[in-house]
């Protein structure tokens, strides 16, 4: 019996390959690790971005010692997570329920994955100007449709401290969805019809379909939204920046917008740099945790 030969690959072909990887890899070193090193050696300095780089002293873990007493860093913290509290269910309940019913019982396809993407892949400040028409207190459509059904006094939403972080979550949930969409029908085509055939000899009706047969097989799926949903959502900045600048007061401030207003409206780069790296270990902490206990609901195969 003849075995194939194992395939080799010569100094040449290695060569080629470290090619066209390497402007990635150049591209990634210079946007990400770079900055994420320089980041972390000017978390110990009191650079304030105005004064030149000889004038740099190092303070050691000063700046770390000011953020855990600074309280505006755990007012952003609390919002972040009521942010990802607001979204992440909102985008992952209704993105799957959309995708199945796309997937399943719709024509043109196509054309609603388009629809539902299209928000992904606009600009943001565009949106967010319609948003800011939609949430308007006095002439705005929401408000005029809750004054038609009875609400004398609707929340003036973005200037709202109650509301203006849930308002801000609406739109982005609405923007991002789209995305969930696509990545959870992308799933649902890769399960065995046949699974499905069987159910209905079994007489199983749409719900214990989807108990039994999508959720469970669609789990990595659904680990990798919610991986990169939770990063996504601790990085959010174009919506607080164009909606409500982190106000009233700090209602809707969070980590992102807050260093930067750190770093570049009060030039304190150090500062700054020591709130990105404990942003880094936050996000490092709680992927690391999902990756952990993946195996207790995560179906590999």
């Amino acid at each position: 019996m003849n075995r194939k030969k194992p395939v080799t690959l010569d100094k040449n072909e290695n060569l080629k390959g470290y090619m066209f990887i390497g402007t990635s890899l150049i591209g990634v070193f210079l946007f990400s690790i770079f900055p994420l090193l320089l980041s972390f050696v000017l978390s110990f300095t009191d650079w304030n971005l105005i004064s030149s780089i000889s004038s740099i002293n190092f303070v050691g873990l000063r700046n770390y010692i000011d953020m855990f007493s600074d309280s505006v860093f755990y007012t952003s913290l609390k919002n972040n997570i009521l942010f990802a509290i607001y979204t992440i269910p909102v985008q992952l309940v209704f993105g799957l329920l959309a995708a199945v019913l796309i997937n399943k019982s719709c024509y043109c396809k196509n054309v609603f994955k388009a629809v539902y993407f299209m928000p992904y892949i606009s600009s943001t400040v565009a949106i967010a100007t319609v948003w800011m028409f939609l949430f308007q207190p006095s002439f705005g459509p929401i408000n005029d449709i809750l004054k038609s059904i009875g609400i004398a006094n609707p929340p003036n939403w973005l200037t709202d401290r109650y509301w203006a972080l849930p308002s801000v979550a609406a739109m982005y949930s609405w923007q991002n969805i789209g995305y969930d969409i696509i990545i959870f029908i992308a799933g649902l085509q890769a399960i065995p019809q046949e699974l499905y055939k069987s159910s209905d000899i079994d007489g199983a009706n749409w719900f214990n379909k989807l108990r039994f047969i999508t959720l469970p097989i669609i789990t990595p799926t659904l680990f990798f939204l919610m991986i990169t949903e939770i990063m996504s959502t601790f990085r959010v900045f174009d919506q607080i920046q164009v909606l409500t600048e982190g106000g009233p007061g700090n209602a809707t401030s969070v980590l992102v917008y807050y260093l930067y207003k750190l770093s570049f409206r009060y030039n304190k780069i150090g500062y700054g740099s020591a709130m990105t790296v404990m942003l880094f270990v936050i996000i490092f902490a709680i992927t690391f945790a999902q990756w952990k206990g993946r195996n207790k609901w995560v179906e590999e195969e």
